[in-house]
């Protein structure tokens, strides 16, 4: 009987997934505001569109998508193409209405596109992608968007640092992106060469961890042990991470920003909660990255660490979750 109801559960997940792949069709952005030029405009609409429906159609016929090498870069391919590796994808909403957002670094974007992820399992399917354009209007990336991004920007900050703040956004986005491609290659310029990766565990010891391997002052804290990675062994263990894994989906939430106190110090300090999810294995925990914007064009995670999200049952606390704060020595720095 359990394996006949497991028959008819499996039967009707393939239906779902067949009824949905014949319901893609073509699909039509078009953009209400954000961009008064009006030619422009309908360049971009038209290459957004035609992006959605060639991805659909390839869909439908279990191809890769055949892009159209006028209206898309290079870049765009290749994140086209690692991205399909991970799991095709499809919008199924006909017409799309969107605000056009110019970025800092030039360009356009295009936020919130509803997809559906094939090859995720079932309850990682329904996703939304970002759409980054030249500055002529073509596609030039795609990107795995983090949900917090608008309600981050409208924060109150100065106003000379609403830039700033959406290049560690977008840099934020590339981040997760590139564990969601799978492109280690990529996430190795993320990282500056000299960075401190931190990896750890729940320790069920009482005795306290030497604190030769602790960073942070952190050696007083005996619940987890800490590791320090170098950039290139921390790449050497993701690498062997994505060969395992068919599918990976990194989300994040809890968005915190922070920008160092004294303005000669262009870094920033990223709280936030991760969702590991993977075809092998699953976790929650608290990520910290330091991100030094020296050559704005070029900003590098010099600190990653990991924590647990919860111990023994309990949530971290506030004041036990690593921040700016905690690694640069501002103890007035809040999380």
């Amino acid at each position: 009987m359990k394996q006949k109801n497991l028959f008819y559960l499996f039967v009707l997940l393939f239906l779902s997934s067949q009824t949905l792949k014949a319901q893609l069709e073509t699909c039509r952005l078009v953009i209400t505001d954000g961009i008064p030029n009006a030619s422009l405009k309908q360049t971009i609409e038209k290459n957004v569109s035609d992006f959605l429906t060639i991805c659909n159609a390839a869909i439908i016929k279990g191809e890769q998508p055949n892009l159209n090498k006028q209206t898309t870069t290079g870049d765009a391919e290749k994140s086209l193409s690692d991205n399909w590796k991970t799991s095709s994808f499809g919008c199924s909403v006909s017409t799309l209405e969107r605000i056009c957002l110019t970025r800092p670094a030039g360009g356009y974007q295009i936020r919130n596109i509803p997809v559906t992820m094939f090859d995720a399992p079932p309850d990682d399917q329904n996703q939304e992608i970002v759409i980054n354009l030249t500055a002529d209007g073509r596609i030039d990336d795609i990107i795995i968007p983090i949900t917090q991004y608008i309600d981050i920007l409208n924060d109150p900050i100065p106003a000379e640092d609403i830039n700033l703040r959406t290049v560690v956004l977008d840099f934020v986005e590339q981040f997760r992106t590139a564990y969601n491609k799978k492109d280690i290659k990529f996430l190795g310029t993320l990282f500056s060469d000299n960075a401190i990766i931190i990896v750890g565990k729940e320790i069920k010891e009482t005795k306290q961890p030497s604190s030769d391997f602790i960073p942070f002052n952190l050696a007083s804290d005996p619940r987890f042990q800490y590791w320090v990675k170098s950039k290139k062994e921390y790449l050497a263990s993701m690498n062997e991470v994505f060969k395992k894994n068919k599918y990976v989906n990194l989300q994040f939430d809890s968005i915190n920003v922070v920008r160092h106190p004294n303005p000669n110090y262009p870094v920033y300090g990223v709280t936030l909660i991760q969702h590991w999810n993977s075809s092998t294995y699953k976790d929650i925990g608290y990520v910290f990255l330091l991100i030094d914007f020296q050559d704005p064009k070029l900003p590098l995670i010099t600190v990653r660490t990991w924590q647990p999200y919860q111990y023994e049952g309990r949530n971290l606390q506030r004041d036990e979750i690593i921040n700016l704060g905690t690694v640069t020595g501002y103890s007035n720095l809040s999380n």
